[in-house]
């Protein structure tokens, strides 16, 4: 047992993958955790939850392990409870233990070849890992019943329920909901939605990006909803079009938060809509690692058709980019914000704030990577370096 919570401590790279994939046990559980709060946090306690078990069984091998619930899946268990969605957690901790008793076993045949031994050691083992789950989950089941409790007593109608009963598409009256909820559900609307994947996020960051947003798109004040742990749902005027280098500003005065915006939309309606193409913006920038901080629904339109056929995806960007493909990453930016600028050198080295001379030599230096002629095929390669720039983190402290 203390060999084998040496080797679980550690956290080899496969059992996290694997405990990590185990979220996605079922088609049910998979859309809920498309949420990236929601599967952030999960990922975390799984790793926690892994580390105390282990490190329990290193200093008392064999013996009860305490029940640990994070702080994580404290809130994560509150924001079911609060979205009727309770019973998720149990098939999340099932599948949880399936995985970690299969990683255990494989790992188990490593230690004793001694058949005496072996079913002692899985024996013990099971139970404790059993027992574990269980008591957790009688911790958790308790937080869910006062989180109900607590809402059953609760008389006042809460922005977020007005805001649900709006985007559930029943029929209400748009001005005494809107005269409740302080915000004209009449106008053009332009809705967003911020969050942060890092635990123990400041609100006061999440206010701040929303109260951004809005200001970028009129004087008008923002309805802003607390949608769950770090996550923030918003709807603003569209009293003009939206400004993308602005935005990008305004991302990087926020590190840590994110943002996702549906395309503008008048009444109702497109309140709704506009809502639910946020919500699409935040699912595929959960997905691809190197999407930005800050993204509009018209930019994942396109990555989200470009990545449907994986295989088609990386032929394109292999006979566009070429070299610059697989090359310095401050390049494929420098190139990438020199298109999206309309090739405009100076208003480029000042959206990326870099020296006029050494955005040229960047981009001389991209250009002669590429297999095609820079000047023919400009859409091609701004597509391309798009797809690229989305499937990989950038690392800001790369140097050119």
């Amino acid at each position: 047992m203390r060999k084998g919570a040496e080797q679980a401590q550690a956290l080899p790279a496969e059992w996290i993958e694997r405990l990590n994939q185990s979220l996605f046990a079922s088609p049910e559980d998979a859309r809920l955790l498309e949420d990236p709060v929601i599967l952030a946090a999960c990922r975390r306690a799984n790793r926690a939850e892994l580390l105390h078990w282990a490190n329990a069984n290193l200093q008392r091998p064999g013996e009860p392990v305490e029940p640990y619930v994070s702080a994580d899946m404290v809130d994560t268990a509150r924001e079911l409870a609060r979205r009727g969605l309770s019973e998720l957690l149990v098939n999340l901790a099932r599948s949880t233990q399936n995985t970690a008793w299969e990683l255990w076993m494989k790992m188990a045949f490593s230690l004793t070849q001694d058949p005496v031994v072996l079913e002692e050691f899985l024996a013990v083992s099971s139970r404790s890992i059993s027992e574990f789950i269980d008591s957790n989950m009688r911790v958790i089941t308790q937080i869910i019943l006062q989180e109900k409790e607590a809402a059953a007593h609760d008389e006042h109608i809460d922005k977020r329920s007005l805001v649900s009963r709006l985007l559930d598409g029943r029929e209400v009256d748009s001005e005494q909901f809107g005269r409740r909820l302080n915000y004209n559900l009449a106008q053009k609307h332009l809705a967003f939605v911020v969050w942060s994947e890092t635990p123990d996020v400041e609100i006061r960051l999440l206010e701040g990006m929303a109260r951004g947003l809005a200001q970028l798109n009129g004087p008008s004040a923002p309805l802003v909803v607390f949608a769950g742990p770090a996550t923030l749902w918003g709807w603003c005027s569209a009293a003009r079009p939206l400004d993308l280098n602005l935005l990008q500003r305004l991302g990087g005065q926020y590190p840590g938060i994110r943002a996702a915006i549906g395309s503008a939309a008048a009444g109702l309606n497109g309140f709704r809509r506009a809502h639910l193409e946020a919500l699409t913006t935040q699912r595929l920038m959960g997905r691809l690692a190197g999407s930005p901080a800050v993204a509009t629904i018209d930019q994942v339109r396109m990555v989200s058709l470009m990545t449907q056929d994986a295989r088609a995806a990386r032929q394109f960007v292999a006979s566009t980019l070429g070299r610059l493909a697989t090359e310095s990453k401050v390049l494929q930016h420098s190139l990438h914000a020199f298109l999206a600028n309309g090739c405009n050198i100076t208003q480029t080295a000042e959206v990326l704030g870099t020296h006029r001379n050494t955005l040229l030599r960047r981009l001389e230096r991209a250009q002669d990577l590429l297999p095609v002629p820079f000047a023919d095929h400009r859409i091609q390669i701004a597509a391309a370096l798009e797809l690229v720039i989305w499937s990989m983190p950038f690392d800001d402290g790369e140097s050119s």
